[in-house]
């Protein structure tokens, strides 16, 4: 039975190594799985994450990132994502639209794009094929500062302090606008977080949604 997962939150919160890690127990355990990041998993996607995440790239107006991530995610749900699904695969997501909720819109200050606009543009970039569930692993901004601090960082990751303080509590306030949207306590150890996801993913699989 197909189902789609996504694995969102700030950065740093641990997104990667437990979509990963997901991956491989739904494997194990006799799936076929599909694992994609946002952006990225098609040659348009990898490309514009190029251009997003790139120190380089420098300022941009949150309108064009909003549609320059709902681009790259337009094209990884028709072209990836779906079609998995219509061969009853699981999909894992790392990140999806309601990063875009909080980075281009509810942290995003004064400059800030509004929520509504932005839910209704990640709504027709789905086209119906909208997420089982999305899984926000919160962790608190230091924490997630020192989990950063071993790897080299992105256009976003090199934000100041205030700026990923206004991601954590977007994060929160969009779980409260999203119904799909579940808040996983991310601060735990690799292994805590892991069994979490396990347990809610071993649920949904069951039938515990459409």
């Amino acid at each position: 039975m197909s189902r789609y997962f996504v694995l969102d939150g700030p950065d740093g919160c641990g997104k990667s190594s437990q979509a990963q890690a997901l991956c491989t127990w739904l494997r194990e355990s006799g799936h076929r799985v599909q694992h994609v990041r946002e952006p990225g998993s098609t040659p348009v996607g990898e490309a514009l994450r190029q251009l997003l995440l790139s120190p380089q790239t420098g300022d941009l107006q949150p309108v064009t990132e909003a549609l320059l991530f709902s681009s790259a995610r337009a094209e990884l749900v028709a072209k990836v994502i779906a079609p998995a699904r219509q061969r009853g695969e699981v999909v894992v997501g790392e990140r999806g639209y309601l990063s875009t909720i909080v980075y281009q819109g509810l942290a995003g200050s004064a400059l800030g794009l509004p929520v509504d606009w932005l839910f209704e543009l990640s709504r027709r970039v789905h086209d119906g094929c909208l997420p089982t569930a999305i899984f926000l692993l919160d962790v608190s901004p230091e924490l997630a500062r020192q989990r950063r601090s071993a790897r080299q960082q992105d256009r976003f990751e090199a934000r100041p302090a205030d700026y990923h303080a206004r991601v954590r509590d977007g994060y929160l306030h969009a779980a409260r606008l999203e119904p799909l949207a579940r808040i996983v306590d991310a601060s735990g150890s690799f292994r805590e977080v892991q069994q979490t996801l396990r347990a809610a993913v071993t649920s949904l699989l069951a039938g515990a949604v459409p």
